[in-house]
């Protein structure tokens, strides 16, 4: 069985996503090569990588002051709460990584990320927000997103563990997600403050005084 480091799970996920299929995500090729002795870039062995990639996306722990859950179960209480008491959301399709929910005719994707390898082209039409460990991204993802303006508009990325998020999608069922942290856990996700800054020194938002 193989065990995969972080870097070696980034990795896979992105080589196996399809939408980034033929991109350049710029890691070096012995890495890739590791993995492919691991047997895990085989064609036939697509379900067992993924199932190796699931700890990295599911199980990530997340700790605010007294309460432990992990990103899995965040993910799994929100796409409840959207079956069950919010009658204008549908929940449309949903796995342990994967939300994707439509609120009147706004389709939105929530998805659990290793990490966020080649995330640039993972914007799309669909409002989507990836949830992840952002911290040694933080800084060339806040790059990215302030100098992108049609990137901020269509992805975000959140961090719920730090409880920030860099973009500025808007979405029903991102702000259902922010209201449903707040009541049934007690904290509040806000926009990184790095990312702020990066707008505000850009000249694309100011801050009033008073």
């Amino acid at each position: 069985m193989v065990v995969l480091d972080r870097d070696q799970a980034v990795l896979l996920e992105a080589l196996l996503d399809e939408r980034l299929e033929g991109v350049a995500i710029g890691s070096p090729p012995q890495a890739i090569d590791a993995l492919a002795a691991a047997g895990l870039l085989d064609p036939g062995s697509r379900r067992h990588a993924t199932e190796q990639l699931a700890p990295w996306r599911t199980e990530r722990r997340i700790e605010w002051a007294v309460q432990t859950v992990t990103q899995g179960e965040l993910l799994a209480a929100f796409a409840d709460h959207c079956e069950r008491e919010l009658e204008d959301v549908e929940v449309v399709e949903r796995t342990p990584d994967l939300l994707v929910a439509r609120w009147r005719r706004e389709t939105s994707r929530l998805e659990l990320r290793a990490g966020f390898l080649g995330f640039e082209h993972l914007a799309s039409e669909t409002p989507t927000m990836l949830l992840g460990d952002a911290e040694s991204d933080s800084d060339r993802l806040v790059e990215a997103f302030v100098d992108d303006a049609d990137l901020r508009s269509r992805l975000v990325v959140c961090d719920l563990g730090r409880l920030e998020r860099v973009g500025a999608v808007r979405s029903s069922v991102f702000v259902y997600l922010e209201w449903f942290l707040r009541d049934a856990y007690g904290v509040k996700l806000l926009p990184a403050a790095a990312f702020t800054q990066g707008l505000i020194n850009k000249g694309v938002i100011s801050l009033g005084m008073g």
